[in-house]
């Protein structure tokens, strides 16, 4: 639905995906903010990492002398396979995939790019990294999670060079803020290979590797919430989520854990013995989510930090409300019968 803006521009809230810019007789899909992960997982290669990505120009009037005041700008990336390009306008985000570079490049939806007067109008190359650390799929992965669909444009502190500079920031500086260990119950001696061994990664990585692990196994049995009180009057918390034959669990802000054992969960913490048990601080709430993707989709998508940190990934406060909450309306049912 598009929103009228003062700019002058209608801004869809959509985003343009051309999967073959280079070949004619092929077309684009539009795709809204809810459809944004499941389509494009279906439309890309989630493996697709990008080797490097460049800020370009290009000037927004064929009549202009010089490109130095009002210009457009854009992203190329390079991946294994194909030439990307990225970029937000006064209607929507486009994400346009070629095999050749000049089909992004020179291209805007199929139509060539403005160019003016001479070689200071001419599309241009302004910064590159040296090198890339995400995926595709991790960079859609933080436009879904930061609601950057249905963020709005402006021409003055929404623009295109805003959104350039946030992409072209994020694919060439992160931090790997969560860990995540697949199979936390296995270790060296069950020969088992490296990979398996927790590693750190960023949110955006940790969406895609929960999925690929079954994270869309519908939970058993209901929530487990843990506190344990820790020196200098600091708590830590800890959620216990459990499918058919596995547990996962969520804790402080930093740590996914996945095994067959609760035990290990429950005793263990990057592989190494906790100082105490969780097992004397349970408390059981009711299902909050179906299964673990959506787990990690409500604490991505609701946390607040930008950088993709989990803040909060077991919020005690909406945790004690709901368990209070339940036990509330045991007792009333208990008194009407």
């Amino acid at each position: 639905m598009s929103r009228s803006r003062s700019t002058g521009g209608d801004y869809t809230c959509q985003l343009y995906f051309d999967p073959r810019a280079d070949e004619s007789g092929t077309g684009g899909y539009w795709i809204t903010d809810e459809e944004l992960r499941q389509k494009l997982a279906n439309l890309i290669d989630a493996n697709e990492k990008i080797q490097k990505a460049s800020v370009y120009s290009n000037p927004l009037h064929s009549w202009q002398l010089t490109n130095a005041k009002s210009y457009h700008e854009f992203l190329i990336m390079k991946t294994n396979n194909w030439w990307w390009s990225i970029e937000k306008n006064s209607e929507c985000i486009t994400i346009q995939r070629s095999k050749k570079l000049e089909s992004v490049r020179d291209m805007y939806q199929r139509k060539k790019r403005t160019t003016g007067f001479g070689p200071l109008t001419k599309i241009r190359k302004n910064e590159t990294t040296k090198d890339g650390n995400i995926t595709i799929n991790e960079l859609i992965n933080y436009f879904w999670r930061t609601d950057i669909l249905n963020k709005d444009y402006h021409v003055v502190n929404a623009n295109c060079k805003d959104f350039a500079a946030m992409v072209f920031n994020r694919i060439k500086s992160f931090e790997c803020r969560v860990y995540f260990d697949e199979a936390a119950d296995q270790h060296d001696n069950d020969n088992i290979a490296d990979s398996t061994s927790g590693f750190h990664m960023t949110v955006d990585k940790a969406l895609d590797e929960v999925r690929r692990c079954g994270g869309s196994e519908p939970f058993t049995k209901n929530l487990e919430c843990y506190t344990l009180r820790l020196p200098f009057r600091q708590y830590f918390y800890s959620q216990l989520c459990a499918t058919e034959g596995t547990y996962w669990s969520l804790e402080g802000t930093l740590f996914i854990h996945r095994a067959k054992n609760k035990d290990v969960l429950l005793n263990e913490c990057q592989r190494h013995p906790r100082c105490t048990s969780l097992k004397d601080s349970k408390m059981v709430v009711s299902f909050l989510w179906n299964d673990m993707n959506k787990v990690m989709e409500y604490f991505c998508k609701n946390q607040k930090n930008k950088n993709g940190i989990f803040l909060n990934v077991v919020d005690i406060n909406v945790i004690s409300s709901l368990y209070n909450k339940s036990k509330r309306k045991s007792r009333r049912e208990t008194v009407d019968v």
